[in-house]
């Protein structure tokens, strides 16, 4: 009787389980559907978004063939998934497992392990969508396990981020999907809406701010307003950075603005600068203004006749 009532309690648990978390999270940008065909393959039907909630059919692991256009994978690991009231199949390697996504609502630096020694000097970029896990404290650091697909390597990757990094607000989440929707789609009204529909919710200020900023950047719209740019006495300077690698010129103050040149790091005037921004920006936890440079001429120490202009992060400069 005892050994019954175990396995009764063991299969309500697993049943349990599965019910909290019947979908996966699409952790891939433009994530492959696949519909079945005739024999034991998938094939590619549509992608959606990283971030999408896929409704799980089973957990259970389903072999099949991949046929793309230029060649057939065998024994491809997938889950059978229900989107749009339609049938699928996703890669494993994918998605995951979980009841929801999360957004990272700051760039995340990634630890091998939930301490400061397993830094790996790799930065996830905030708004990247990952799913969350454990979260553990060392001492006045809290760290949470995230799942997340490495793009550079084509890659689900686990690593440990600290834990303020991380919104997990439906409203922060369905925000910034509404933001990748709207990124991708061609329709220009189309476009505007899913853009609008993004910067109204009530997100987080952190989010509300990501969420800004990516949308003067689609736009190519300047974060900074005329009124906003003020001349100064001109001075010559030069470009500075820690590691010797080549800064950005923009044709806006701004991230949003368009890059339209790059200039070296290099120990002697090479820049004239002439206006700044009165507000600031935060890169990468530097605040600073944005300032217009001018190429110099090395001969005369002027602006260059056609040289390289535009805007410039102030911390790179040697004000």
């Amino acid at each position: 009787m005892k050994r019954t009532l175990i396995l009764v309690i063991s299969v309500l648990f697993t049943l349990n389980a599965f019910a909290a978390s019947s979908k996966v999270v699409m952790l891939r940008d433009n994530g492959p559907l696949r519909k079945a065909n005739d024999s034991n393959g998938v094939e590619w039907a549509e992608t959606v978004t990283a971030g999408t909630e896929l409704e799980l059919e089973s957990d259970e692991i389903v072999i099949k063939d991949l046929v793309t256009s230029s060649k057939t994978y065998s024994d491809v690991k997938f889950y059978k998934v229900k989107y749009n009231k339609n049938t699928y199949f996703v890669q494993e390697s994918d998605v995951e497992i979980c009841s929801s996504a999360s957004v990272l609502q700051k760039d995340a630096l990634l630890f091998t392990k939930p301490t400061l020694y397993s830094y790996r000097n790799a930065i996830l970029e905030r708004g990247t969508l990952v799913v969350t896990g454990n979260s553990l404290k060392q001492f006045n650091n809290e760290f949470t396990k995230i799942t997340f697909y490495d793009t550079n390597d084509g890659l689900k990757r686990s690593r440990y981020v600290y834990s303020n990094t991380i919104s997990n607000s439906d409203k922060d989440v369905k925000a910034v999907l509404l933001l990748e929707k709207g990124r991708k789609t061609e329709n220009e009204d189309l476009k505007k809406e899913f853009l609008d529909n993004a910067k109204s919710m009530k997100t987080s200020p952190l989010i509300s701010s990501y969420i800004s900023d990516e949308i003067a950047k689609i736009y190519n719209i300047s974060l900074f307003s005329d009124d906003s740019i003020i001349s100064i006495d001109g001075f010559s300077s030069y470009i500075k950075t820690n590691d010797g690698s080549k800064v950005n010129v923009r044709s806006l103050p701004g991230t949003a603005g368009e890059v339209i040149g790059q200039f070296e790091s290099v120990n002697n005037p090479a820049v004239f600068v002439s206006m700044k921004t009165d507000g600031t920006e935060e890169i990468d936890g530097i605040t600073d203004s944005w300032y217009y440079v001018s190429e110099l001429d090395s001969e005369s120490s002027e602006p260059k006749f056609e040289g390289i202009e535009g805007w410039v992060f102030g911390a790179f400069l040697n004000k």
